[in-house]
């Protein structure tokens, strides 16, 4: 039983632990608690508050590392190569029929079958739901028109003055062409997609409603449609289908097509298959100097399906685009993701999915919708060799299983 000296003792140390303000520890100790954590607990250590992301930056840094998620069923598992480890549970406030669109650092943009888009952080759980497909659409007379019927197969139609498309889930999926960026301090961000190469759509935290800019970019009395995109430095680039690119301006308040100084739009890429190679897509990149790049994955049929990538680039000096062996001193790519990240100094060894610069992180479902042949579904491409390594299986690792890559605290 607790003498009355006990119980004084309990109740003193109750009113200091709720007195305490754990964001005034000191910064040794409480740097040597954030670099004891394991990587996930560690990157959601810097949103507790100001305080802690500022020693969080004096941290020993980790390499920039890929991760891979793993879908199985509605379930979402992390793992991180590094550790050799497996984070389970990690998919609180995702919807159950939602599917991945693209990825900024921990953020994913995913989209429901109402054509519901939100921003998700895989870290921290953070969930913001972005306007209704269904609200008002700026600019372009075009409205999306939800199937109300359950279970039907059809999600909608894009309606216009001229056509009306149908939205699916193999449409939205196999011809996915989108982009994420968001600022982790400031909470800025901007969302773009393309829907069956016709339409595109933006948002930008802070507008009332989807942006739709199909009547709102320079024709120039060229026929196209819209192939990729990708953003950086408050640049949206446009890939179309007949090889120009376009440029939008996000950096004021209303987003601005640069005309009078893009490069890119009065030189087209171009590029011709050898014989037995099949393209399977074409993909742009933005360099941390902000050059461009056109990413193309190829299938070498003569090599049993041999997987290659090619990059180009456009020589500033002759306007020709030009086959390149780099995408960047000490960079690397996501394929898809749109812009090329920061490698380790120093090669990461971690088993067969050794982290070094000039590699290419892939998705079989991002090549082409099915492929067999491939020995795992996702792989990394070494650019000075040709040679790809695929991640070891594991019993989560077979061709029903969806991956993708992500990389937490790439900002």
């Amino acid at each position: 039983m607790d003498t009355p000296n006990d119980l004084m003792k309990e109740e003193k140390r109750r009113k200091v632990s709720e007195n305490h303000d754990w964001s005034k520890l000191y910064p040794d100790l409480l740097r040597s608690i954030l670099e004891s954590l394991n990587s996930i607990d560690f990157h959601r250590a810097k949103t507790v508050c100001s305080d802690w992301y500022s020693i969080w930056k004096t941290c020993v840094k980790r390499p920039l590392c890929p991760w891979r998620i793993i879908y199985v069923k509605y379930s979402l598992m992390l793992f991180n190569p590094r550790e050799d480890k497996i984070y389970e549970g990690t998919n609180v406030g995702l919807s159950k029929d939602s599917y991945f669109m693209a990825g900024s650092g921990n953020w994913l943009l995913m989209v429901d079958s109402h054509l519901d888009f939100y921003i998700f952080n895989l870290l921290t759980y953070k969930r913001i739901d972005l306007p209704s497909m269904e609200s008002s659409i700026r600019g372009g007379n075009v409205r999306f028109e939800r199937n109300r019927e359950h279970g039907f197969s059809e999600w909608g139609h894009f309606v216009d003055p001229c056509r009306k498309d149908c939205v699916r889930k193999d449409i939205i999926i196999c011809r996915r062409s989108a982009v994420l960026w968001i600022d982790e301090k400031t909470g800025d961000y901007v969302v773009a997609w393309i829907f069956n190469y016709h339409y595109l759509f933006s948002y930008k935290k802070g507008d009332d409603s989807w942006w739709n800019w199909n009547n709102h970019l320079s024709m120039e009395s060229l026929n196209f449609s819209f192939l990729d995109l990708a953003y950086r430095n408050s640049k949206l680039y446009l890939y179309t289908t007949n090889g120009h690119i376009k440029i939008v301006d996000f950096s004021g308040n209303d987003p601005i097509e640069v005309i009078g100084k893009n490069p890119y739009w009065e030189h087209p890429f171009r590029y011709f298959s050898k014989k037995g190679e099949y393209n399977c897509k074409k993909k742009i990149v933005i360099q941390k100097s902000g050059d461009v790049l056109i990413i193309l994955s190829a299938l070498v049929m003569r090599s049993k399906d041999k997987i290659l990538f090619y990059i180009f680039k456009m020589n500033p000096e002759s306007n020709i685009w030009e086959r390149v062996e780099s995408i960047g001193d000490d960079e690397m790519l996501i394929f898809g993701h749109g812009v090329t990240i920061r490698a380790p100094v120093h090669d990461v060894d971690v088993g067969d999915d050794g982290i070094k610069s000039g590699s290419i992180y892939f998705a079989v479902d991002d090549l082409q919708p099915i492929y067999y042949h491939a020995v795992s579904n996702c792989g990394v491409f070494d650019l000075a060799t040709s040679i790809i390594k695929w991640p070891k299986e594991d019993s989560f690792n077979n061709r029903f299983v969806k991956t993708q890559w992500f990389v937490p605290g790439f900002a």
